[in-house]
């Protein structure tokens, strides 16, 4: 049996008002869906460096990484994700710009969780839908 690539992914939390921050997969990155933006945390990067660097990567924005809210660790068939969500502030004035061709929403946590979020996410939106 090949042994499975363990992945670290830090994936930021970032609420507005009621309604939290959603971002497409890049295309090229499957599976399509929505998730809490974020990517791979680099060997020897923490959990906060790397939350604020994908975050510039991806959508453009300086957030600034507070503390970690969840763990959840999921199996693909050829890696072991363990995702890490870490709240993280948006300052006012901060605008998001896709630089990876993804697209983004804020969504509001008092309404239905949208269809395409990604199943690992899941529990992360029920959790914050639960807290509001």
């Amino acid at each position: 049996t090949m042994e499975k690539k363990v992945l670290h992914v830090a994936a930021a939390v970032i609420r507005r008002g009621g309604k939290v921050l959603l971002s497409t997969r890049p295309a090229e990155k499957p599976p399509a869906g929505l998730e809490f933006p974020g990517g791979k945390i680099e060997p020897g990067e923490s959990l906060k460096a790397a939350a604020e660097r994908e975050l510039r990567e991806e959508l453009g924005v300086d957030v600034l990484a507070l503390d970690e809210l969840f763990r959840i660790s999921h199996e693909t068939e050829n890696a072991v994700i363990h995702l890490r969500f870490i709240r993280a502030l948006l300052p006012e004035g901060e605008t998001v710009t896709p630089l990876e061709g993804q697209s983004f929403g804020w969504f509001d946590l008092a309404g239905e969780m949208p269809p395409e979020l990604l199943s690992p996410d899941r529990p992360v939106w029920e959790f914050l839908a639960g807290t509001r």
